[in-house]
């Protein structure tokens, strides 16, 4: 079945929450999984789930192999809103220098990624371990690279998964005797 963008872009979400879903419970009850999960490798493991729930849901929707525009769309629009979130939150968390009040509601947004997205909440945890005050992670292009990865990878390891093979059924499987 040909898949439309606002399919694939309703199917990503639905894997990427099952992926949240997975991640958050282990990141917050176990202590040890959580210091794994913030260094480098660790968040690399978290992202490696998007793979399977791409295979999954491209598997249970039926989707065929998209286009190259089709496949650009189904990349970009996730990345989009992730960074948008992101650098939203991020300016909010900056702009509390001046008004507080306006920083909390940004920390807020940036502290809700544990919720919408675990594994890349772990990135951009990985990616403060480094940076030893505020004002060198608000300079550190390290930090900016991370909430770049933290949008893309995401929606980019779906896609990847969406598009490994799956078994179909050949007429001879499909009779029913």
């Amino acid at each position: 079945m040909t898949s439309s963008p606002a399919s694939r872009f309703g199917g990503f979400a639905a894997g990427h929450f099952v992926v949240t879903a997975l991640c958050a419970p282990l990141l917050f009850c176990l202590p040890y999984f959580f210091d794994t999960a913030v260094t480098p490798l660790g968040w690399l493991w978290l992202m490696a789930l998007y793979i399977p729930a791409g295979w999954s849901v491209s598997a249970l929707r039926n989707w065929e192999r998209p286009s190259p525009k089709e496949g650009v769309k189904a990349i970009l629009y996730p990345a989009l809103l992730a960074w948008g979130w992101a650098l939203v939150g991020w300016l909010l968390f900056l702009a509390s220098l001046a008004w507080p009040a306006v920083g909390t509601a940004g920390s807020f947004m940036l502290l809700s990624t544990y919720f919408l997205a675990a594994p890349s909440f772990a990135l951009m945890l990985a990616a403060l371990q480094g940076e030893p005050t505020f004002a060198a992670l608000a300079l550190s292009p390290g930090w900016y690279g991370c909430m770049l990865l933290a949008g893309l990878l995401p929606p980019l390891l779906f896609f990847l998964g969406s598009l490994l093979p799956k078994r179909r059924l050949t007429k001879a499987e499909n009779v029913i005797e």
